[in-house]
């Protein structure tokens, strides 16, 4: 583990303003590990119980039952944390959130279900005496019902992967909850979290440069998240277990937890090569749009994604998303907030290279933001293979009639001529955008990082090498140029060097490329689809039944 990294982890949750403390996050570590904390972290954490009773806390406007989920998963754990710290109006405002009102989110998402159940579970099981009335259940009840649900919550993430995949936010809060478990749980269920724990991290190193950077396309990223690294939670996990960086970060449960990664974990962790092509499926969720949302029946499809990493650069995206099913509920969630393929340049930070179809038409407004996802739209087909990815956009009448590309254009050497932009890194690492559109400036705000390709039916290729690969600069550009990318707006195919896509096929050499992927294929992490067997260089983790993990 960093050392430092955890101090600072540490040191940004104690040292946090206690306006902005929305959960009770500092309330809880100041009650920990402070002596002198004392009357104005408790008066916080009163106002933390009282949700439902006051306005958000350091959001005013925003609906309380947005994260009354995450609310509830802190409460809980403050009971099991510095229950012996709290005085009798505190347990019994926390007693109240629990027993008077149904903190379920409006959200069905992933993160917000996992921190609901698992806050309902780990308060029943820490008060067992207690009946909660508008759910007409003991706790014993409670913590049966849970256990199961979570049990089957977790085995089936297993074998199918997370629908909000590695994202760099929500991957944080789905991490944090299974650290919940894995303090606090029964000991069956908490082991079974650390086997998931332990899995997450797997999932996110085999995407990940050897420095950390998380790359390739991502499910559930903020805008924030997609223009700038470190601002993903992710980056702080990763950092804290693996990596060499500090840098001021909070996350109260990376603070108090046992958890260790296994030793499974670190053997993948060394055993990467210097190149390596991860490829991966994940199933697609299912909920309704009005909120607040409602579950509906699993669909069976997936979204593949691989991603290519070397020493240098790291590029790959969604190879194939399927469509939810005619008349799906669950449809509209399609897209959403999704970072659909990326390049990075490794030699310095937020050297990112990616093509998007702005908009902002999401349910609140930011769904299908400038830089982030494509939901209701859905217009973006993807495809990569090794050092090459490709996009085709066709836009409705009703939407944004252009397309963009983020790319460092003051970090790197760039040129432009006639459709292609040519980058070249101080690294000699060269990199080519093409647009069948042609290639436009872009907006005052972003003239930094955008270029604009304007019309309706878009075809884009991206491809790197480096000097070793290439032979040069010049080299590259026409061994590009000599690859020919074309694309036909008729019948949305776009074709370069040996890879040829359409709306619904995918080809590499002129072979057909069949989906689904396994759940995990990469050369140090494999698992069948559907299986929750994850088997890596020196251990077999089985998800069936309470599970197993077995050292080769």
């Amino acid at each position: 583990m960093n050392q430092k990294m955890y101090d600072e982890i540490k040191r940004g949750i104690l040292e946090k303003d206690l306006e902005m403390d929305t959960y009770g996050d500092t309330c809880i570590a100041r009650l920990l590990y402070e002596p002198t904390a004392g009357e104005a972290e408790i008066d916080r954490l009163n106002r933390v119980a009282r949700w439902f009773e006051l306005p958000h806390q350091t959001r005013p406007g925003r609906d309380i039952h947005g994260e009354s989920s995450f609310t509830g998963l802190k409460l809980s754990m403050a009971c099991h944390l510095v229950e012996d710290k709290l005085p009798a109006e505190t347990r019994a405002l926390i007693r109240k959130f629990f027993t008077q009102w149904d903190f379920e989110s409006k959200y069905k998402s992933e993160n917000h279900l996992f921190a609901f159940h698992t806050a309902r579970y780990l308060y029943a099981l820490k008060y067992p005496d207690t009946y909660f009335p508008q759910y007409q259940m003991t706790a014993v009840q409670m913590v049966e019902e849970e256990r199961k649900y979570l049990q089957e919550y977790i085995r089936f993430r297993a074998q199918r992967g997370w629908a909000e995949f590695d994202s760099y936010g929500y991957g944080r809060v789905v991490f944090s909850v299974l650290l919940n478990l894995i303090d606090f749980a029964e000991e069956e269920l908490s082991k079974y979290a650390e086997m998931s724990a332990n899995v997450m991290l797997l999932d996110m190193i085999m995407d990940c440069s050897k420095e950390g950077y998380y790359g390739g396309a991502h499910g559930r990223i903020k805008e924030n998240a997609a223009l700038h690294f470190r601002s993903g939670g992710m980056d702080m996990v990763y950092q804290l277990y693996f990596g060499t960086e500090c840098y001021e970060a909070a996350n109260l449960e990376l603070v108090v937890t046992k958890f260790k990664p296994a030793d499974y974990v670190y053997d993948v962790l060394m055993a990467r090569p210097d190149r390596w092509e991860n490829r991966e499926c994940k199933h697609l969720h299912s909920i309704t749009y009005e909120t607040p949302h409602k579950l509906v029946p699993q669909v069976p499809g997936n979204i593949n994604k691989r991603t290519y990493v070397t020493p240098d650069y790291m590029i790959g995206g969604v190879t194939w998303q399927d469509d939810y099913p005619i008349g799906s509920p669950a449809a509209w969630y399609a897209h959403h907030q999704q970072h659909e393929w990326e390049l990075t340049l490794l030699s310095e930070l937020d050297l990112r290279i990616f093509s998007h179809h702005p908009g902002s038409c999401g349910p609140e407004g930011k769904e299908h933001g400038y830089w982030t996802g494509d939901l209701f739209c859905c217009c973006g087909q993807f495809f990569s293979d090794k050092n090459i990815a490709m996009a085709t956009y066709d836009i409705p009448e009703n939407e944004m009639d252009f397309i963009h590309a983020a790319a460092p254009l003051t970090r790197v050497a760039t040129e432009q001529e006639g459709n292609f932009l040519w980058m070249k890194s101080d690294a000699d690492v060269y990199a080519v955008l093409w647009f069948s559109q042609g290639i436009s400036e872009g907006c005052e705000e972003y003239k930094d990082i955008e270029v604009r390709s304007y019309g309706r039916k878009h075809g884009v290729v991206c491809t790197v090498a480096t000097k070793e690969e290439c032979g040069g600069y010049e080299a590259f550009k026409a061994m590009v140029k000599a690859n020919k990318p074309e694309f036909d707006p008729q019948t949305m195919t776009l074709s370069y060097a040996n890879l040829k896509m359409n709306r619904t096929e995918r080809f590499v050499d002129g072979e057909m490329v069949v989906f689904p992927y396994e759940t995990y294929d990469s050369p140090c992490v494999f698992s069948k689809w559907g299986s929750g067997i994850i088997e890596t260089t020196t251990a077999v983790i089985d998800f069936n039944g309470w599970g197993s993990v077995t050292y080769k």
